[in-house]
């Protein structure tokens, strides 16, 4: 995408130079480290609930995701093992409903970025994006679901649970989704979240998965739901009977609850600005966890001022959905941006403002004279900064000398280096503190 024009702002019309930014801290953060220990064991003692169900020569799909899962290739392929040595003859469907372009090369292209191959897992891919139609809800909106999957003889659904980035209910991101929206392809996706826009979707969610479990149509062995921490470590690994579907909200909403407690946060109420290096698909759905960076609806903290998105993770493949929760970003990103993918996305999940486009600036330190512009104080240097890799990267990170305090006081954290200087190459990108590249 070529632009003629470029934002002129300068040291002279900012009033702000490079020497003017506050000096910057590492900051290391601890969090509860709930941990599978021995994850294949785990995976083989609640698969095994299952396998009683198992005839020789099944076809078993299980789903694989487009998210950035904790071990997910290593939980795929344990599984399929554990269903090969019952006889079964497993394969990976993907169920990520309109990600990778809304295509199967691109759905496949996304388990690759996410350690899923057919070598990896020892399995076959079998990628689609053909539904069937379940059945009809009761504001008459389609519900529909992966056909490959469909004509299997059981499905084994496998996914993280954790806080969705849009909405609150009792389920929100996990293995009910993964039915309605994940195996619903683009086209169950699309109009689930329709219809969403006159009924809640954490409704919707509730209310179609019900439908898709006690669907005659459909033959489901069990799920497998996980829990990462905040290490990205698997927390957690549970077999859910999907006999009941009662019986799967309770199981998954405990889930979730843990899921929320475990959730990496920023620890400090109040930002004036955050610097996140990437966001991506494999990162969050929205790009950025909204429930990290407080712009979820019924959120009050944190409170950010000015969020600043430097790129675009390489797994993402070009998808910057979520972007539209950031208020800067640089001109470079958008050779980077997969427009299709993107807008594709948006169009499924009918929420723009996701691929609303930032202000753009021409580097780093243009970027940061724009939003610390924007408080009321006029000293940079008093500016309360932090800078992260991305939302589920947060055990270290850089913050600025006005957030030393509460540092300090909090016994969670701690200063692991600092201060130095904030410090930007000839080009006005960011330069690391510490090893003096660019970060």
């Amino acid at each position: 995408m070529e632009q003629t024009s470029s934002f002129q702002l300068d040291e002279r019309l900012a009033g702000i130079g490079r020497e003017d930014f506050p000096q910057l801290y590492r900051v290391k953060q601890t969090f509860p480290r709930v941990v599978e220990k021995d994850l294949p064991a785990a995976v083989r003692r609640e698969i095994a609930q299952f396998l009683g169900k198992v005839k020789p020569g099944q076809q078993i799909a299980i789903t694989g995701s487009s998210r950035g899962i904790a071990n997910l290739g290593a939980v795929i392929r344990e599984a399929a093992k554990s269903l090969k040595e019952a006889g079964a003859k497993p394969f990976v469907v993907p169920g990520m409903g309109s990600h990778g372009g809304a295509t199967a090369p691109g759905q496949v292209e996304m388990l690759a970025a996410n350690g899923v191959t057919e070598d990896s897992v020892g399995v076959p891919i079998r990628a689609s994006m053909d539904v069937i139609q379940i059945g009809t809800t009761a504001t008459g909106f389609p519900v529909f679901f992966d056909r490959i999957a469909s004509e299997a003889d059981g499905v084994l659904v496998v996914n993280r649970v954790k806080p969705h980035t849009s909405f609150t209910e009792q389920v929100e991101s996990g293995i009910c989704k993964m039915l309605v929206i994940g195996l619903g392809k683009q086209a169950g996706a699309s109009k689930i979240h329709q219809q969403a826009l006159k009924v809640p979707m954490g409704t919707m969610i509730l209310q179609a998965s019900k439908m898709i479990v006690e669907s005659p149509q459909l033959k489901f062995l069990g799920a497998l739901a996980l829990v990462d921490n905040a290490y990205k470590d698997t927390a957690a690994v549970k077999g859910i009977p999907m006999t009941s579907h009662a019986g799967l909200v309770q199981v998954e909403s405990g889930l979730l609850k843990q899921a929320y407690d475990l959730l990496p946060r920023i620890p400090y109420n109040e930002l004036d600005v955050l610097i996140v290096d990437e966001i991506g698909k494999n990162v969050s759905g929205a790009g950025m966890d909204t429930n990290v960076i407080g712009r979820k609806e019924g959120m009050t903290a944190p409170r950010i001022g000015g969020i600043y998105v430097r790129g675009i993770t390489p797994e993402s493949h070009g998808n910057a959905t979520g972007m539209g929760n950031a208020d800067v970003m640089p001109r470079r990103l958008l050779n980077e941006i997969d427009l299709h993918s993107t807008y594709m996305n948006v169009y499924t999940a009918k929420v723009l403002r996701g691929a609303k486009m930032p202000m753009l600036v021409e580097h780093d330190l243009q970027a940061l004279q724009v939003v610390t512009s924007m408080r009321a104080e006029l000293d940079p240097g008093t500016a309360r900064i932090a800078w992260i890799r991305n939302t589920s990267k947060l055990t270290e990170f850089w913050v600025s000398a006005a957030l030393l305090k509460e540092t300090h006081a909090s016994d969670r954290l701690e200063v692991l280096s600092g201060p130095h200087p904030f410090r930007f190459d000839p080009q006005g990108a960011i330069l690391e503190p510490e090893a003096g590249v660019t970060h």
